[in-house]
């Protein structure tokens, strides 16, 4: 008898399908009796309890009678929306206060001198009344932001620059989709690796800087910002700062990779008092890493769907961190590939072009 049941249950373990190795939509997809989950971005038996939770939007499987909705590995981006939880509510979000946040992100494109002086051209006239500049670098990893007072806003502000590579469509395609579980608080929120690493190199000086204003100023809001690569920076810090340190920390981001999985956006919502992300158009960014691979975008999302930069028409989307009508609407006939949309947010544009021309970096 006992020879009997090894033999049935050695049957049985040759029949699952070996589904946990495959590492791609693709993968899974050839592998019998499999399916790729989207939010978690890995591969399942297609009748596990796993696979059976899952919202079918945001599984494929090719089994039959499978509940997934997609059929095929080609998974459209954006394609998984997951209602949230609350958030911004329509009419909260200030078109002027986001602007005044663009200047910011768009001042760490500037030298150092011009930033520790605010002498950077556009970006510092558009915020008159800031105070206790500090330059944050980190030359090794080409990063670098400032942590300033506001009195306008009254409010600690903190801003990281974006990418500086030669192409930014060679920097989305090297992005890597790499995940890592740094908060002991949520240890089933997914960061990108290289993201949070960014982060990690550069905030000592910020948490100093930071910590220093708060001293002068007790009890103020810690508003965190950036563009591109500098927003995925923020995402981490404004939630890594709320966490480690208990600060009250607000997001107002410009064309934002997606830093996480859902679960960390879910948490981002949580812990962050508010989050404005705003997208344009067919920006590309805002489409890396791919949502196949695990990773989510937070609400809110502001969109401004116009391809002229100067109309500043938007839309407060749902509060999903993914939705259809938004920035991810031109995901599904493949169109998000747009640098000019990247560079151009709330009016100006983000790069080093709008500095002081004489000090250039």
């Amino acid at each position: 008898p006992a020879t009997t049941m090894r033999l049935a249950l050695a049957a049985v373990a040759s029949a699952m399908p070996d589904c946990a190795p495959q590492p791609t939509p693709a993968a899974c997809l050839n592998t019998t009796g499999c399916a790729w989950l989207t939010l978690s971005g890995a591969c399942a038996d297609a009748a596990s309890p796993r696979t059976l939770l899952t919202p079918p939007s945001c599984c494929a499987s090719q089994t039959p009678g499978s509940p997934c909705e997609h059929r095929t590995a080609d998974l459209p981006d954006g394609s998984c929306s997951v209602p949230g939880t609350g958030g911004l509510q329509a009419g909260e979000f200030d078109l002027a206060k986001a602007q005044r946040m663009a200047h910011f992100a768009g001042a760490t494109y500037c030298s150092p001198d011009q930033i520790t002086h605010w002498n950077c051209g556009p970006h510092c006239d558009g915020v008159p009344e800031v105070s206790d500049v500090t330059l944050i670098s980190n030359t090794s990893q080409v990063l670098q932001g400032l942590v300033a007072f506001d009195k306008t806003l009254d409010a600690v502000v903190v801003a990281f620059r974006g990418t500086i590579s030669k192409s930014i469509t060679d920097w989305v395609h090297d992005m890597g989709v790499s995940r890592i579980s740094p908060l002991t608080q949520y240890p089933d929120a997914l960061v990108h690796h290289g993201f949070w690493d960014s982060w990690k190199a550069v905030e000592a000086e910020v948490v100093a800087a930071v910590g220093a204003l708060l001293k002068k100023h007790p009890g103020v809001t810690v508003m965190v910002s950036g563009h591109s690569l500098g927003a995925a920076i923020a995402t981490d810090a404004a939630m890594d700062m709320k966490l480690s340190h208990g600060w009250t920390t607000a997001l107002v981001n410009f064309g934002s990779p997606r830093p996480g999985n859902q679960v960390y956006a879910e948490a981002l919502g949580k812990e962050i008092s508010f989050i404005w992300r705003l997208t344009h158009n067919d920006d590309l960014v805002p489409h890396s890493p791919p949502e196949s691979f695990g990773f989510y975008h937070a609400a809110r999302e502001i969109f401004f769907p116009a391809e002229d930069p100067t109309n500043l028409t938007y839309q407060v989307c749902d509060d999903s961190g993914e939705d259809p009508q938004c920035s991810d609407q031109c995901a599904g006939h493949w169109a998000c590939t747009s640098v000019v949309d990247h560079l151009h947010y709330a009016g100006f544009e983000l790069d080093s072009a709008n500095c002081a021309p004489s000090l250039l970096v």
